[in-house]
């Protein structure tokens, strides 16, 4: 199965002003020996994107509203992508172009979601580039948190409106990676994964996938050679498949009682190992300021039990 692929800039952007103006030029660049280029479609939106984090709002309205004139462009998701995907750009302009692209996305995606403003305005050939490139971003190595929390977000969106039909792909290629992949990586997948159980699933597409994704849940959960707090998120998004599982419930009451009862059958022995696993020793103040071994093992220990008596909770009270 093939690795999404993100698209990339040639070279770091840099940001051009006006001489004397705070306002950021769109149109042209100065080149080396004083002639003038077209700036390139990357560097005209990372020009109105850090013009949007202006304190002047006169700035930053009239560059919202440039940005939205950019909507029907099909360079124009590619580049948010782009620059979003980009480490030598900063944080905050990388988060800026996903939540751009993220209302872009629900405004113009299509008419199954909820903020959709009445046209579509990407093509199939740019929205399967937007599928592949943000999938793969949301599940890198990026170890920044809102850039991976942003683009997995979106992902979410773009699935509750194409999963399975148009993006058939989409989970059998998450829960491959998650069988493959590096602790960070585990980590950005599962938060994809959760953002797909809360937010991207209907009752439909849960029923279809629910069988496959409870199992990988759990292979994870078990991993003693995974992280705790990876292990601790599994069991998280095991636990808000309750949710929509109350949903299905309504129309499928025999199956979902069966699925139920399976999933007990196979998470609670565990779940038992888990509760009855001794603390490690409570790390001293200077150690927990570091962050070293000892208070990630707290940490971990801590929110593995804690995610557990949650599970237990939600069954009991169900």
């Amino acid at each position: 199965m093939e690795t999404p692929q993100i698209a990339s800039l040639s070279s770091p952007p840099s940001l051009y002003f006006n001489a004397g103006s705070q306002q950021p030029s769109h149109r042209v660049n100065p080149s080396i020996d004083g002639q003038l280029m077209v700036v390139s479609m990357e560097q005209q939106v990372l020009d109105l994107l850090a013009a949007t984090l202006e304190p002047n709002a006169a700035i930053r309205n009239d560059a919202e509203r440039h940005l939205e004139q950019l909507y029907a462009n099909q360079a124009f998701p590619i580049s948010l992508i782009s620059i979003a995907s980009h480490n030598s750009v900063s944080i905050a302009l990388r988060q800026a172009a996903l939540l751009t692209l993220k209302t872009l996305v629900l405004k113009t995606w299509s008419p199954s979601l909820d903020d959709y403003a009445g046209a579509v305005l990407i093509d199939d050939a740019t929205k399967d580039q937007i599928r592949q490139s943000l999938l793969s971003i949301a599940t890198s190595t990026e170890e920044e948190k809102k850039i991976v929390g942003a683009a997995s977000y979106v992902v979410s969106k773009i699935a509750s409106a194409d999963f399975p039909e148009t993006w058939p792909t989409l989970l059998p290629t998450l829960l491959q990676l998650v069988r493959q992949t590096n602790d960070t990586q585990l980590h950005n997948i599962l938060v994809v994964l959760g953002n797909l159980v809360e937010d991207g699933f209907d009752e439909e597409q849960f029923s279809e996938t629910a069988v496959e994704l409870v199992k990988c849940l759990y292979d994870v959960a078990v991993d003693g050679g995974k992280k705790f707090t990876s292990r601790a998120l599994a069991i998280s998004i095991f636990r808000a498949c309750f949710d929509t599982m109350e949903m299905v419930y309504q129309t499928n009451k025999v199956s979902v009682k069966q699925f139920m009862q399976d999933a007990s059958d196979a998470w609670s022995p565990f779940f038992i190992e888990v509760l009855k696993m001794p603390l490690p020793y409570v790390p001293s103040e200077e150690q927990e300021g570091q962050m070293g071994p000892a208070a990630m093992d707290w940490r971990g220990v801590v929110a593995l039990k804690t995610q557990v008596v949650k599970v237990s909770f939600t069954e009991s009270v169900g």
